[in-house]
């Protein structure tokens, strides 16, 4: 449990990151600002910070991780539940919990723990 809750927190510290890494005006969609593959910056920014972040994991294992976290936010949730809750991680990134996160973002831990398992 120590070690999915070290993964957890990572995660949900590179939401906020990716959505701080974007140049210029806010993104209203995951396709916004696509490169030549047709994957948007946020998308882009949430995988290099997830790696980033997930490093001890070994290079193969993080790509997974991050893959399968960013594939279940899409499939799961719309845009906007995504900005709310990097909202609520800028807000909280000094307190932020995986209690806190179950609470108001279930569906996140949810997929996280399901990629971790």
């Amino acid at each position: 449990m120590n070690r999915l809750l070290r993964s957890l927190l990572p995660v949900a510290l590179f939401v906020l990151v990716a959505a701080a890494c974007v140049p210029s005006g806010e993104p209203v969609s995951w396709e916004d600002q696509a490169d030549v593959t047709g994957e948007g910056l946020v998308e882009r920014e949430f995988v290099a910070a997830c790696l980033e972040a997930n490093d001890d994991l070994g290079s193969v294992k993080a790509k997974r991780f991050c893959a399968c976290v960013l594939d279940g936010i899409q499939a799961k949730v719309t845009f906007e539940k995504f900005q709310e809750l990097d909202a609520f991680i800028d807000d909280q990134r000094d307190i932020v919990t995986r209690g806190m996160l179950v609470e108001h973002y279930g569906w996140f831990v949810e997929i996280s723990d399901d990629c971790a398992a």
